[in-house]
């Protein structure tokens, strides 16, 4: 009976620290929202000039220090067809502001569709990454369950084009979708790249 009482009183405690909440809440609510798969196809079929394009945020490195992530984006008629490949790291930044800071991957192509099996990155050396420098999009909650987020003016060079001065990026990310309306400046300020209309409406695919 004694031995049978000390067995419970284990399996309690075992079961209590493996449910232990993290020290940042906030900070693991907001990675659950941002993960997983999301679509912009219902948008395509209803607003002219935008593409049908798959967005996946898939976790990394579960077993290293912070929340890392791999972002691709591509063409839902080809799969093979990257808009965007990107290794994410989110962290906290202050009492009411996230960030996500941005890395480009070296040999891209070796990681296509890389988030149908994680274990890819496992040799990936962090060393190797290189920083998107004055990229990160800062966070603030708006709601329970609403984050808006944006780069700084100005600071997110780019090599897309040499009209192209510097980017902006305006984000939203909430339970069931992600809004993303990525903007190119030229040195007079004059957008000369992104959508003008609106941002992209990425809705989140419920996995069977």
């Amino acid at each position: 009976m004694r031995r049978s009482f000390l067995f419970l009183i284990l399996l309690v405690f075992t079961s209590s620290c493996s449910t232990k909440k993290s020290d940042d809440p906030q900070l693991d609510d907001f990675v659950k929202l941002l993960s997983g798969k999301f679509s912009s196809k219902k948008q395509s079929e209803l607003e002219s000039g935008y593409s049908a394009i798959s967005l996946i945020n898939e976790p990394i490195w579960k077993g290293r220090s912070g929340y890392w992530l791999y972002q691709e984006l591509y063409d839902e008629k080809n799969s093979t067809l990257m808009y965007n490949q990107r290794i994410l790291n989110i962290r906290r930044v202050d009492s009411v502001t996230l960030s996500s800071v941005s890395y480009i991957i070296p040999n891209q192509k070796k990681y296509t569709n890389a988030w149908k099996d994680v274990s890819l990155f496992n040799h990936l050396n962090i060393d190797s990454l290189k920083i998107r420098e004055g990229c990160d999009v800062y966070f603030k909650k708006k709601t329970s369950t609403i984050y808006q987020g944006k780069t700084k003016k100005g600071t997110c060079s780019s090599s897309f084009s040499e009209k192209i001065s510097y980017t902006t990026g305006n984000i939203v990310i909430s339970r069931k979708k992600i809004t993303s309306w990525d903007r190119g400046y030229d040195h007079n300020g004059k957008q000369v790249w992104g959508k003008i209309q609106g941002p992209y409406k990425f809705i989140r695919v419920s996995e069977n």
